[in-house]
């Protein structure tokens, strides 16, 4: 796998991966009644997927290269 092209696929399919499973887990927890249904409550969750999945984009881009 040494092309960029092949590499740069590998990272997207990876970010989204994380992406899909911190949102799922967001979702879980929702669903068991782990966290508040409120507009507050869903943003700051939203927001901390969001820092979890660049995060492990960054982590899967040292793994890649």
């Amino acid at each position: 796998m040494d092309s960029f092209f092949a590499k740069f696929i590998m990272w997207g399919i990876l970010t989204a991966l994380a992406y899909h499973a911190a949102s799922g887990i967001r979702h879980m927890l929702a669903d068991f009644g782990f966290t508040a249904e409120t507009l507050q409550v869903g943003t700051r969750t939203a927001q901390a997927v969001f820092v979890i999945t660049v995060v492990l984009s960054i982590l899967a881009g040292v793994l890649v290269w």
